[in-house]
């Protein structure tokens, strides 16, 4: 979906993360040693996601993506061990959408030597959007796609600046 900006990977102009939403509605009574643990509760009761429910998406995130002819051949030749690579994006999703903190890889990094281009992206978004709509609830499918948007346009800059 391309939008008003131009960009497919970005979100729509005036979209609001729904960590900035509870933040600025955070009362400024909260402890600021505190804050970060009271937004991952709200970010939690407000999304309904859990450890058990981003198994789920990331699970079947990966049986699409894995069947995908663009992708497919990309995951399906740097993951070895696909139950660890299931737990590490579990602690990846936690972190970037819970404040779980689990997560402390470079993604960026992990991305480089892939040699991706920005089709990938917009494609690995429809699948993982399409995940999404199958296994979380709509205000979990916001907050993630949301943040999926953001991770997708960065390592798209980053990563295929130079593509053809």
């Amino acid at each position: 979906m391309m939008h008003a900006n131009g960009n497919p990977n970005t979100p729509p102009e005036g979209e609001q993360s729904l960590f900035r939403k509870i933040l600025d509605g955070t009362s400024n009574a909260v402890d600021p040693s505190d804050r970060r643990a009271v937004l991952a509760r709200q970010l939690r009761t407000q999304t309904d996601l859990d450890d058990a429910a981003l198994d789920r998406l990331v699970r079947r995130f990966y049986s699409l993506a894995r069947v995908d002819p663009d992708l497919g051949p990309i995951f399906n030749a740097q993951v070895a061990d696909w139950e660890a690579h299931f737990a590490r994006m579990v602690d990846f999703w936690a972190s970037v959408s819970l404040l779980a903190g689990r997560y402390h890889r470079n993604a960026l990094e992990a991305h480089r030597a892939l040699r991706l281009r920005p089709e990938y992206f917009e494609r690995w978004l429809g699948l993982f959007d399409q995940a999404l709509q199958e296994e979380v609830s709509p205000p979990a499918r916001e907050h993630l796609l949301t943040i999926a948007r953001r991770i997708a346009a960065n390592l798209s800059s980053r990563l295929c600046a130079n593509a053809p």
